[in-house]
């Protein structure tokens, strides 16, 4: 019998040590997930080059995208704006805030593909609430439908944070202050998980620039004893002193990259001298690995480049079309009436309408009839199913329509018929993107290809003529990940 439980005792102290021993490799692993080795300064590389390398003579054009939801739409990016104009005066900065208030990240994640591609930034900067696994599929989105560098941010103060929590196998008798549970510790507050372990995380994974957001709040309230809901007007979103707090610790984080930056390089976006490229009895040939090819012009080309993608016109390659968001909820003037319309192969440039009808009093079922200024008639739906329309040339998942949720925010009913609108178009025709350099100069951006596979290609240009004379450069763009 003694022999038994010894045996017995022997086991159970095999089986601790085992799961101790396991729980300390675990903890090692998970503290490793988010110490990052790699500089924001080379992680950000092309931005800052832009910025360093821009003279009075050579006024570089940074593409800037503030994405995210209502702490970005806050208004906060207007005082950075305005700073960079003073501090960084060579550069041309074109931004764009496309955020939208009240879409935590599982919302946010259904616009954001059409929302990034319409801009198509050099540089975006970041900040979301919401479901950690949705923000990952966002930023998966970012990588590998952009050549972007990305600046993710932290939270802000809505209280004053915690101390970031060790978190894993806690042997001390003690908590460490900021952490919760026992022998397996964790962030107190979720804000502070996100901020402290989750993000830093996502950055080292993905490649991400990271401001610091909430250890800065956190260090400035402990140092002037300023209650934190004296910045925020409703216990989250900041007032005009809080927007001025954000707008400088992200000044202080930017400049001092700008200051550190010394020389480093990425290769996701490559420039190829037009002079470079041969063109001989007017045809244009060059080879570029990515998704994306631009040209860059000092003046207009007398027309839009006939050009050829591995022997495939742009018109008929579906990267090349895509959709604006929808018109506006209009009780909630912010939000689109539907996240997300989905191309399926559509290559027809029209305008599209969405009549609802037979909307219940309660918002949850209404019919709706779709028509485009070109296909005509589409086909009818109702709010409960997804739709596809007749000619299969879009899709609305029922899930996307925002009329109950603008209902349940607002209780304001929407009264059929309500019209919806949107735009199907082709970038890769049309106008060229024109960019007021600010010295009297204007840049015209011409894309030639758009959303193709993330490979290698060659591209043709046809009757390239005297205007061609003006042609700067190739620019190639290259996601960082291959999905």
């Amino acid at each position: 019998m003694q022999s038994k439980l010894v045996k017995i005792g022997t086991g159970t102290a095999v089986a601790l040590v085992t799961v101790l021993v396991l729980a300390a490799v675990l903890t090692r692993v998970k503290h490793q997930r988010e110490v990052d080795t790699v500089s924001d300064e080379q992680k950000i590389a092309r931005t800052l080059e832009i910025i360093r390398t821009s003279t009075p003579e050579d006024r570089k054009v940074l593409k800037v995208l503030f994405f995210g939801q209502s702490i970005t739409r806050s208004g906060w990016d207007k005082e950075v704006l305005e700073h960079w104009r003073v501090r960084y005066p060579n550069t041309v900065f074109v931004t764009e805030n496309r955020a939208l208030g009240g879409f935590p990240s599982t919302d946010l994640e259904r616009t954001t593909e059409q929302n990034v591609a319409a801009f198509y930034p050099d540089l975006i900067v970041f900040h979301v609430y919401g479901d950690h696994h949705a923000y990952e599929r966002i930023i998966r989105m970012f990588r590998s439908q952009t050549a972007a560098d990305i600046i993710v941010q932290t939270d802000h103060g809505e209280v004053t944070p915690d101390e970031p929590c060790a978190e894993g196998l806690q042997l001390a008798l003690h908590r460490q202050q900021g952490c919760a549970g026992y022998l397996w510790v964790h962030q107190r507050l979720w804000n502070d998980e996100m901020s402290y372990h989750k993000i830093p995380a996502l950055a080292k994974k993905y490649g991400l620039a990271m401001e610091p957001q909430r250890m800065w709040w956190r260090e400035y309230l402990l140092r002037t004893h300023v209650d934190p809901q004296s910045m925020l007007l409703d216990g989250l979103h900041p007032n005009a002193s809080g927007k001025a707090l954000i707008a400088s610790f992200f000044d202080r984080y930017f400049d001092d990259l700008v200051m550190k930056w010394d020389g480093q390089r990425e290769g996701h976006v490559v420039s190829i001298p037009a002079s470079a490229v041969s063109r001989p009895e007017g045809i244009a040939t060059l080879t570029f690995d990515g998704s994306r090819l631009e040209l860059l012009s000092s003046a207009p080309l007398a027309s839009w480049p006939t050009v050829t993608i591995d022997g495939v016109s742009p018109n008929d390659i579906d990267g090349c079309y895509q959709v604006s968001r929808t018109s506006s909820v209009e009780t909630v003037p912010d939000w689109p009436a539907v996240r997300r319309v989905t191309l399926q192969h559509d290559h027809v440039v029209e305008d599209w309408t969405a009549t609802l009808t037979n909307i219940s009093p309660d918002q949850t079922t209404f019919d709706f009839r779709v028509k485009g200024s070109v296909t005509g008639d589409d086909g009818s739906g109702i709010s409960t199913r997804d739709f596809v329309s007749k000619s299969g040339r879009l899709r609305i998942d029922a899930q996307d329509w925002m009329l109950l949720r603008a209902f349940n925010l607002k209780h304001v009913p929407l009264q059929a018929p309500f019209l919806v609108r949107w735009t199907v178009s082709n970038v890769c025709a049309g106008v060229p993107e024109v960019i007021d350099r600010g010295d009297g100069t204007m840049e015209y951006r011409y894309v030639l290809v758009a959303g193709t596979s993330n490979k290698a290609h060659t591209a043709m240009l046809r009757g390239v003529t005297s205007s061609f004379e003006k042609a700067v450069e190739f620019r190639a763009y290259k996601p960082p990940l291959v999905e």
